[in-house]
């Protein structure tokens, strides 16, 4: 396969490119980055493999964003006998057109077109190659996967002399592919049963489960009538159990019929005992609140009295707190009359400061502002003077080199001029060139002579010295120097270099000055600009004039103010303190009093109520008749008690906890047995029911069946078995055979790989490689290292050497453009070198075409075709 010619219409970013291809050798196609290289690849891919309509993400990624216009390709390809044109517009009108060339001319569109192109590639072209024969800039380092190339799989077999065709090796692909379908009929390709392979294991498998579970179900039969036998003997042991446990229940409530009468006796004795206790204890509470109520009377008419005392006391302190308070008063008022008069003293003193601080602020000002103006006025002078001098620190440069190389001129001028020496005989005039010298007789002349120049002396002689070819090329590398000392001296308005360095060191003084001066003018801002100084100098000078007088004594006189203004805070503020106390002390002999009289008043009116209480009374019942009654309850409570005793002792004698055990536990047990009982009786019902059932169903011929089953399934499961084990092993067997065939052609990749390589990494370079071509290890020097551990460039450029190596031993139908996208760029310029080597090695019949936004990388490549790309 072959690509003549590739034009790209609206394609992305691309207007238009039209690209004709050379037939062989290697062609380099060069632009700058994002101008379209990749997009060509893109482009043929899309044109070979999707429809015009095709909606896929891929085709709808290529229309230009910038015009509603459909993207067109075109490509002129040859493969095989087929030379044809090839053109499809996607997206807007989308349409296609094949025009057939060669063999015989044909002209299709649509899918027709696009069908007969798929045929063709399909019968010429390994698709499987033309992938692999691509570096793209997102897989260079990849290693490169030839495994499924037919094309270099028939090339390694006629290198490796496997291609002979009397040796029938034409059979060999339909014996393994006739095995393979035999090993594919009962296993897949990962090696797991299937077909009817699967189908036996799975049928003897089934049967073994139906055996067992048939011969479950007869033993689930066996065990019911085990059962059901001893459930029988079971259920008639439990009745009589039951029996017995009835009897027992019956005494057992006889007997607790007659501790629950005893205990309802005892507890009625116990309700009267309690009902005499609690008329015992009323009483004597009332005798006793009649006692406590006697000294209640006794102790509240004592601490009245003492109340009435403390009282008295507290009202004479809350009069004397109180005259102590007003007079605090009085001289609180007076201090603060005195601070605020203090305080309109400081007031006065500090507007006068404020006044002369802000007319000392606005000279100071004025003074700074003047300054800034001259700094300002010899600022722009200096600005001037600067933008009038051109030379810089790079213009110095260059004049001082371009002095060096006029004086370095001028010396090898020098050594290489021809020297001419004369001694007059007599007195003569000398004409050189343009000058004329006149000599006195024993006077000597001399000349460099750098250019040819005539020597003439009137009427005596006539020469031309020519001076040498060094003469001439010196001459010529003097003035080219001298030009180029004048343009630079031109561009910096200084007619030598003397003057040039001397406008330098003005313009170095002009620029420390320049710089001095913006540091003045920055230091005497500060933070502010000048406007903001001028309008706060304006603030200061308008208003008011300013007064008269000294700032450092208005600001004594502040402090004096300021001194006394703190004393006269500092007094009121204690006389203030002193007010809130006694105040305090005052509200607290207030509260003290009036707490005092309410506690007098509470306890007045107690004692009051008490008396009336007690006399209430004893209206009711005397102090003594209380006593009696208390007695005769006291009495009545103890008899009762007593009686609850006697009933109690005999209640424990009966032991009622051992009683009602005793029916607890009988009635738990009647209880159980009967529940026993019906459990084994159910039970026995279920399982005769059950054998019933089991009658009908004919367990054991269903067994019989299964086994049966079983026996064929295994005998089944036997001969496929051992087909299948048959073609696993013929199998096996025939890929060992195929390996080593594999093996046998690896020799003439891995050859070419290494005479290929050798131009780059040296004689002793050497690869390994897999049955799948893959290459795993790189040997340089006697050290082997893994593919995956070599670094970016020597992976890019071993993958370009397997690329070229599967170029030059395909036969020449079946090879393919080998398509490298912006790679070697991890190679260092040795490397490039011998890479480029390496491309002239393999040009031959075949295309190798080279994408690279840097053509300087492949520049030695000796036979390359370049096209460069413009946007």
């Amino acid at each position: 396969m072959k690509l003549h010619r590739l034009t790209l219409t609206n394609y992305r970013g691309v207007a238009h490119r039209d690209i004709d291809f050379p037939d062989r050798g290697v062609v380099v196609i060069s632009g700058a980055n994002e101008i379209g290289k990749s997009s060509m690849i893109e482009a043929l891919d899309l044109l070979l493999m999707s429809k015009d309509r095709s909606t896929k993400k891929e085709v709808k990624a290529v229309k230009p964003t910038h015009a509603d216009v459909g993207s067109e390709v075109i490509a002129e390809i040859s493969t095989g006998p087929y030379r044809f044109v090839y053109r499809k517009r996607f997206h807007k009108r989308a349409e296609t057109e094949l025009t057939v060339l060669s063999p015989r001319r044909e002209q299709l569109t649509g899918d027709e077109a696009h069908e007969r192109v798929l045929a063709m590639l399909d019968e010429t072209v390994d698709t499987a190659l033309w992938q692999a024969q691509r570096v793209l800039q997102a897989t260079a380092t990849a290693p490169v996967d030839l495994s499924g190339c037919d094309a270099l799989s028939r090339a390694l077999d006629v290198a490796a002399g496997a291609g002979d065709t009397t040796g029938g090796t034409d059979s060999d692909p339909l014996l393994i592919d006739r095995i393979d379908a035999e090993y594919l009929t009962y296993f897949t390709q990962t090696g797991r049963p299937t077909g009817v392979w699967a189908a036996a294991i799975q049928r003897l498998r089934d049967a073994d489960a139906e055996v067992a579970a048939r011969a479950a179900a007869v033993a689930e039969v066996d065990d019911a009538v085990n059962r059901h036998a001893v459930l029988t003997t079971t259920v008639a042991e439990l009745a009589a159990q039951r029996d017995a446990a009835q009897v027992r229940l019956a005494q057992a409530r006889e007997v607790a019929a007659a501790v629950e009468r005893l205990t309802a006796e005892r507890d009625k004795a116990a309700l009267v005992a309690a009902a005499a206790e609690a008329k015992r204890g009323g009483s004597a509470a009332a005798v006793a609140e009649r006692d406590r109520l006697r000294g209640e009377i006794d102790e509240r008419s004592f601490a009245a009295a003492e109340l009435i005392s403390v009282a008295a006391e507290s009202a004479r302190a809350q009069a004397a707190a109180r005259d102590e308070h007003a007079a605090a008063e009085q001289s609180a008022i007076a201090g603060e009359a005195a601070a605020e008069g203090t305080r309109t003293r400081v007031e006065a003193a500090r507007g006068a400061v404020a006044a002369l601080a802000a007319r000392d602020e606005a000279a100071r000002l004025a003074g700074k502002l003047a300054r800034i103006d001259a700094a300002t006025g010899e600022l722009e002078r200096v600005g001037a003077e600067l933008a009038s001098i051109s030379i810089t620190d790079a213009l110095l440069r260059e004049v001082e080199a371009a002095e060096r190389a006029v004086e370095r001129a001028v010396d090898r001028a020098e050594l290489a001029s021809a020297h001419v020496e004369l001694v007059a005989l007599a007195d003569i005039e000398l004409r050189s060139g343009d000058r004329t010298t006149v000599l006195a007789a024993g006077q000597q002349w001399s000349a460099g002579v750098a250019a040819p120049t005539d020597i003439e002396i009137a009427g005596v002689l006539s020469a031309r010295v020519v001076p040498g070819a060094d003469a001439v090329d010196t001459a010529a590398a003097l003035d080219a120097a001298r030009q180029a000392l004048a343009e630079v001296l031109h561009r910096c308005d200084a007619a030598d270099a003397a003057t040039a360095r001397t406008l330098h060191a003005r313009r170095a003084e002009c620029t420390a000055t320049r710089d001095r001066l913006r540091a003045t003018v920055d230091a005497l801002t500060g933070d502010e600009t000048v406007e903001q100084l001028r309008t706060r100098h304006r603030v200061l000078c308008e208003g008011e004039p300013y007064p008269d007088g000294d700032l450092d004594a208005a600001r004594a006189e502040l402090d004096a103010a300021l001194t006394a203004a703190r004393a006269a805070d500092r007094d009121a503020q204690e006389r203030r303190g002193l007010v809130a106390r006694l105040a305090t002390r005052l509200n607290e002999a207030t509260v003290a009093a009036s707490v005092l009289r309410e506690k007098l008043g509470t306890a007045q009116a107690e004692l009051t109520a008490a008396a009336e209480r007690l006399a209430g009374e004893r209206v009711v019942a005397t102090d003594e008749a209380l006593r009696q009654r208390a007695e005769a309850d006291a009495e009545h409570a103890r008899s009762a008690a007593a009686a609850v005793a006697t009933l109690d002792a005999e209640l424990a004698a009966a032991h009622p906890d051992l009683v009602t055990a005793a029916l607890a536990e009988a009635t738990a047990a009647a209880h159980a047995a009967e529940r026993d009982r019906v459990a084994a009786a159910s039970a026995l019902a279920d399982i005769a029911t059950a054998l019933r059932l089991y009658g009908t169903e004919g367990r054991k011929g269903a067994l019989d069946t299964a086994e049966s089953e079983r026996e064929h399934a295994f005998s089944e499961h036997q001969r496929i078995e051992r087909r299948a084990r048959a073609a696993e092993l013929l199998r096996s067997v025939m890929a060992r055979h195929r390996e080593s065939a594999r093996l046998r052609y690896i020799e003439p990749f891995r050859g070419e790989i290494e005479r290929l390589g050798r131009m780059v990494f040296g004689a002793d370079f050497e690869v390994d490689i897999d049955s799948s071509l893959r290459i795993c290890s790189r040997t340089v020097g006697g050290r082997t290292v893994g593919y995956e551990s070599l670094s970016g460039g020597a992976k890019e450029q071993i993958g370009i050497v397997a690329r070229l190596a599967c170029a030059s031993l395909v036969a020449k139908e079946d090879t393919v453009p080998v398509v490298i996208d912006d790679a070697l760029g991890f190679s260092d310029p040795d490397r490039l070198t011998k890479m480029a080597a390496v491309f002239d090695a393999v040009g031959g019949d075949g295309q190798v075409i080279v994408l690279t936004c840097d053509p300087e990388r492949y520049a030695g490549i000796a036979d390359s075709h370049v096209i460069e790309l413009s946007a």
